[in-house]
């Protein structure tokens, strides 16, 4: 590891890659679970990306998503994330809407044990007064995106995953 790195505000924990995968999907199975929704659950895994900077350093990224549930279901469960993932031990640091011409529903919180992020979306395309083309073929859904903080593992190489 680098001591003279600024760029993270703290000292990487050593885990190894299968346990921070591990971790992270116990982490996503949680927040799957507060939504308390049923659909189809995308089916990407956890996979590391280099701290820069950072010998044998790297994070853990999971973006997965639901689709499937009506679009009330799905405002429901992003109202349940808001409500609950607080009572779980996350810090939320922002809800509201997207600076974006689709002004979706956007949360981002951070685990207060282990430092992960995450960045929930509630996409609901059929609620669009004018949908473009590309916006009629989206379905409703929520996306996550769940972050590890950098993690030490000796035996990480930038090609691991």
């Amino acid at each position: 590891m680098n001591d003279d790195n600024d760029s993270l505000d703290y000292k990487p924990q050593r885990m190894s890659l299968d346990d921070a995968k591990d971790l992270v999907r116990r982490q996503s199975s949680k927040i799957l679970d507060i939504a308390k929704l049923r659909g189809e659950v995308s089916p990407a895994a956890p996979h590391a990306s280099l701290c820069k900077d950072v010998e044998h350093g790297y994070r853990v990224n999971h973006w997965w998503s639901v689709v499937g549930p009506s679009a009330e279901n799905l405002k429901e469960a992003m109202d349940r994330l808001h409500r609950e993932l607080p009572k779980q031990g996350w810090k939320v640091y922002r809800y509201g809407h997207a600076n974006s011409k689709a002004r979706q529903l956007r949360l981002e919180a951070e685990d207060r044990k282990d430092h992960h992020t995450v960045t929930i979306e509630l996409s609901l395309p059929s609620t669009y007064p004018d949908p473009s083309k590309w916006e009629k073929k989206m379905r409703d859904s929520i996306s996550i995106s769940l972050a590890s903080p950098c993690y030490v593992d000796k035996n990480y190489e930038p090609n691991d995953q």
